[in-house]
């Protein structure tokens, strides 16, 4: 994946990343939502979520940290028997195919409550749309909504650099990417299905 704009909608079709820093201590990582940040121009600059107060990222990044923020998308396992490279001359192994897309940079924390709020309403605002009655954070006793802000440090991720990965058999011989397609979309298995129309679509 090279297309910023289709990295972009990857990540904003998720939300939820896993975010990894180096310590002292070796690597943590603490699993959160995410949601870009862009400048003046629409250009995507940044990614911003938050995590408990009391979590171990909060307190590396205070100091400032170079982050992996992972996003995740469907993966499934590919068994040789879908190749038709097996039928002729066998030379076939297993493996995997899936959709990430890596953002990194340096990560910053920030504690002001406005922010905070702002920052808790713009994700619950996105994640609610496909409810029949979305919730808002104002649907909650102020003093309670405080409370809460006060148990959770912002971050903020400016970002260096984005790679997106998506494997979706295409180093296969044409006959073997058919098979796999053919698999995919009759499994039981969603993550399958849903890597059977990626590669339908890129393959328009």
């Amino acid at each position: 994946m090279d297309d910023q704009a289709e990295m972009a909608a990857f990540i904003e079709a998720r939300h939820f990343a896993t975010l990894v820093v180096a310590s002292e201590a070796g690597p943590q990582a603490a699993h959160i939502p995410m949601i870009l940040r862009r400048d003046a121009s629409g250009k995507v600059v940044g990614l911003e979520g938050h995590v408990a107060r009391n979590n171990p990222v909060a307190a590396i990044a205070a100091s400032s940290t170079r982050a992996l923020a992972i996003f995740s998308g469907a993966d499934a396992y590919v068994t040789p028997s879908l190749y038709l490279s097996k039928r002729e001359h066998g030379k076939v192994v297993p493996t995997w195919n899936y959709m990430a897309v890596h953002v990194s940079g340096v990560l910053e924390t920030f504690n002001d409550a406005d922010a905070l709020r702002q920052q808790v309403a713009r994700i619950t605002d996105m994640m609610e749309q496909p409810t029949a009655v979305p919730w808002k954070v104002s649907d909650a006793p102020d003093e309670y909504i405080a409370k809460m802000l006060n148990a959770i440090t912002g971050v903020r991720l400016s970002i260096d650099a984005i790679e997106g990965i998506a494997k979706l058999s295409q180093n296969r011989p044409e006959g073997d990417r058919a098979g796999v397609l053919n698999g995919f979309t009759h499994s039981n298995d969603h993550g399958a299905r849903q890597l059977a129309a990626e590669m339908t679509k890129k393959a328009e």
